[in-house]
């Protein structure tokens, strides 16, 4: 009883000392910024670069760089490395990293970690998140939203 008494303590706690982050990354496709590889009738290989806006729920704003590649595999899904650089409004610096496995190419969930950051986004620092992409029917843009909870100190 007092293990049970002392888990929804420090959980109980650990809500009131923390709050929930959500990302909003909005992109239009760009087959300039595409290079795209067919290994095989089964295997299609994509390298990309691009830059996007990204607004966040507690009212900042800016701009992401990104570069990366998809591979996917006929009847078995993709696999998404995407490494990104943002800059928000004031000039502060966030690095991360997505990584995405799913059955469709066309949506799925993955991973975002955040590498580094300056200014407010140091807190960031190791901070794992999950993110939704969902693209456009002609993959000519795309919409991600990503949701994290991150202790306030």
């Amino acid at each position: 009883m007092k293990i049970l008494f002392i888990f929804i303590y420090f959980s109980l706690i650990n809500s009131l000392f923390s709050y929930d982050f959500e990302m909003e990354i909005l992109s239009v496709g760009d087959e300039r910024d595409t290079n795209i590889f067919k290994y095989s009738d089964t295997i299609t290989y994509r390298h990309f670069n691009n830059t996007t806006n990204w607004k966040d729920n507690l009212g900042d704003w800016g701009k992401l760089q990104c570069a990366g590649n998809h591979t996917i595999i006929k009847n078995q899904g993709t696999i998404l490395k995407n490494y990104c650089k943002g800059t928000n409004k004031d000039g502060d610096i966030f690095w991360l990293m997505m990584d995405r496995k799913s059955n469709d190419f066309d949506s799925g969930i993955g991973t975002i970690v955040y590498e580094k950051g300056t200014g407010k986004f140091e807190k960031y620092d190791g901070a794992q998140c999950v993110y939704a992409i969902t693209f456009l029917p002609e993959r000519d843009g795309s919409f991600i939203k990503s949701k994290c909870k991150f202790n306030d100190q």
